[in-house]
């Protein structure tokens, strides 16, 4: 009984310790371990009991699967409809396989909660996990990772859905592959790593040795392993931009999934947002979003619309490139005004924008560049694989094209590149050849040249007579015989020792044997296929590092989201002045300014016209001349300055209030005297 008692006095004992000071707690920052969907609501439900002022927990949506998925707003506007404080959008882990980015929002949550001045002029949203069905495969058995929210789909187009699983059937709690051994197969072992497999290259005559299944069952008969289990949709490719129809599990149509939906609305509800930062597998803040996508049209071939054509005298009959087009509009721009591939893309409806903007492409690699300075300051420099690229239909390109307002990404760990192993070469090498001049290589010993064409595994026609002969003859250089047999040796490497992720998945692995990241391939005799082996990678190894090390990964990386939002266009009015024309008139000048860094709006947003304008309201007892008393700035530059001007009439002394606002890049209010002194 009295652990009973203790037991039920703990909350009563919280409760009365937040009263007491006022409602706060310390908000935990760090972890030790991954969070089931259930225990990070139950961690935001703690914050929100502590910082109740400056909290507001909700339920942006459930899932399929019965889970909720959390929004907690923090600010000193909690609550309210209209907020003058613009807004950063948190969202985690869209995909449902990136644990650490939950534990990242959890911990945003708590650096922001414990410091006022973070969210004193703003606001954030922060949603720790998008799609929860996902995220509790990692802690179910056995383990398997899958996108899909839990809705059921017919994936194989049967007669029963959700039939065909996964299978452990060596019961070691991990769904890996079967591999058999098959005279169609196309799968051989890597040399001197048991553990990998790769492609036979069939160019170079190889056949493979075995075929490859995902282990289980046919549970429905069909041919096919695990087609058709538990799952619907991916939830972080279920958003308008670039979204392909008709996949495996992205969904029927953009926001067909309940989760995507609800965010897509809150967004569309919230114009104050001004950033948006995603904690998934890509990493805009290191490496800036990608060009290279094609879109829809060929642009080496476009033919002008006929209606169009007459505007700026082209033949609606002939193909042109884009940069004909281009010169062929730029004579109709405005003075001062460089026109775009995306404005005659635009102009021409030539379909979705596929690439980054320019302009827009300055501003992130100059913020990479200080991300990377920032990381190698706090000792995080290593060398590590290069971060997934954005999917289509994904939030961020939906974010950053659709919505025009600046947005980042984040994947906080990817496997540390294995350390290159440094030979001590004795002898010949070919960075020694590669610097010698021709009299200096015909010095060589042949044996010598022979024992180093035979150390770098030069083909059996290349001996120590015949390059010789060569460089005698010009024919070749000691620096280009270098480059040639250094090419070859990496032509025969390739290939033969897996891909670089599994190398660093293998590394990662040997250096921490606590670190589960492979099973080793062992027999099992399989009902239909007869004796097979069973093993490879491990699920979530490979971008899930162990819970020792989730501490000083955030600590490092999450407060990067403050030097962003620090850099977010900020709108004030710098000066005012009235000036007498006679008559009564006089000539109103404002000269606003955008103290942030990044202007308003992005790029795109300029393009696709998503952000709403900044407003400048004149207000007095004034006729207005020239202007109008509410003055629409579509966009001001990063660091810059941007002049109005009235001519308003006044026949008496009065006062003006001049009023800026904008939704998400701050406002100003000034007044100045008109008819009197100024």
């Amino acid at each position: 009984m009295k652990h009973r008692l203790r037991y039920f006095r703990l909350p009563a004992l919280i409760i009365l310790f937040v009263t007491l000071t006022g409602g706060w707690l310390p908000a935990q920052t760090s972890f030790d371990k991954y969070l089931t969907p259930e225990e990070t609501g139950q961690h935001l439900q703690t914050l929100a009991r502590a910082h109740g002022a400056h909290t507001r927990l909700t339920t942006l949506a459930v899932t399929p699967g019965g889970r909720k998925v959390w929004l907690m707003e923090i600010g000193n506007e909690v609550g309210k409809t209209s907020k003058k404080a613009s807004a950063i959008l948190v969202v985690a882990n869209p995909e449902g396989d990136m644990l650490l980015g939950d534990l990242a929002a959890l911990s945003l949550a708590g650096r922001v909660l414990a410091d006022p001045s973070l969210y004193a002029h703003r606001t954030w949203y922060i949603i720790p996990g998008l799609n929860p069905d996902a995220e509790m495969r990692y802690f179910s058995k056995p383990l398997f990772r899958d996108h899909r929210n839990g809705k059921p789909v017919n994936d194989d187009l049967d007669e029963a859905t959700d039939e065909d699983g996964y299978n452990d059937l060596d019961g070691d709690g991990y769904i890996t592959q079967m591999r058999v051994k098959d005279p169609a197969g196309t799968w051989l072992p890597v040399k001197g790593e048991p553990r990998l497999l790769r492609k036979a290259d069939a160019v170079k005559g190889e056949q493979g040795i075995y075929k490859l299944y995902s282990e289980g069952l046919d549970d429905d008969g069909d041919g096919k392993y695990n087609e058709d289990g538990p799952g619907g949709t991916n939830v972080g490719v279920n958003f308008p931009h670039l979204f392909h129809p008709h996949t495996a599990d992205g969904g029927l149509w953009p926001g067909s999934a309940r989760e995507a939906y609800a965010l897509m609305q809150f967004v569309y509800q919230h114009p104050e947002i001004a950033m948006t930062m995603v904690y998934d597998a890509t990493n805009f803040c290191m490496i800036p979003p990608k060009k290279g996508r094609k879109g829809s049209v060929d642009l080496n071939r476009i033919k002008v619309p006929e209606d169009l054509a007459k505007m700026f005298g082209a033949d609606p009959d002939k193909y042109y490139t884009m940069q004909e087009l281009i010169e062929l509009v730029q004579p109709m721009a405005p003075p001062g005004y460089e026109v775009t591939e995306s404005d005659v893309a635009g102009f021409l409806g030539l379909g979705a924008v596929v690439n980054p903007l320019d302009d827009d492409l300055k501003y992130y690699k100059e913020l990479a560049d200080r991300y990377k300075k920032y990381l190698k300051d706090k000792g995080m420099d290593k060398e590590r694989l290069d971060p997934a690229p954005a999917k289509d239909g994904s939030l961020e390109l939906w974010s950053y094209y659709q919505l025009g307002v600046p947005t980042f990404t984040m994947d906080f760990w990817t496997l540390p590149k294995p350390e290159k192993k440094k030979k001590k070469e004795g002898g010949l090498t070919t960075a020694k050849i590669a610097a010698m001049d021709k009299e200096t290589f015909l010095k060589l010993d042949d044996d010598t040249l022979n024992a180093y064409l035979k150390k770098v595994k030069a083909p059996a026609q290349f001996d120590a007579a015949g390059i010789k002969g060569m460089i005698r003859g010009d024919q070749l250089t000691p620096a280009r015989m270098a480059e040639m047999v250094g090419k070859m040796s990496e032509e025969k490497k390739k290939g033969e020792g897996g891909t670089p992720l599994e190398q660093a998945l293998l590394a990662f692995t040997d250096s921490h044997p606590a670190w589960k990241g492979f099973v080793d391939w062992h027999p099992y005799h399989h009902p239909v296929l007869g004796d097979v082996e069973i093993g490879g990678r491990v699920p979530y190894a490979d971008n899930t590092p162990p819970p020792a090390m989730i501490d000083s990964l955030l600590a490092a990386q999450v407060p990067w989201v403050f030097a962003l939002s620090d850099s977010l266009a900020l709108l004030n009015i710098a000066s005012t002045r009235i000036a007498p024309k006679g008559g009564g008139v006089y000539e109103l000048t404002v000269w606003l300014e955008n103290k942030g860094y990044l202007p308003f709006p992005t790029a795109m947003g300029k393009k696709n016209e998503r952000v709403p304008p900044a407003v400048v309201q004149v207000k007095g007892t004034v006729d207005f001349l020239e202007g109008k008393d509410w003055t629409p700035v579509a966009a001001v530059g990063g660091k810059a300055v941007k002049k109005l001007t009235w001519l308003l009439h006044s026949d008496h002394p009065g006062t003006l209030d001049i009023i800026l606002t904008s939704p998400n890049a701050g406002g100003d209010r000034k007044q100045i005297k008109i008819g009197g002194a100024s």
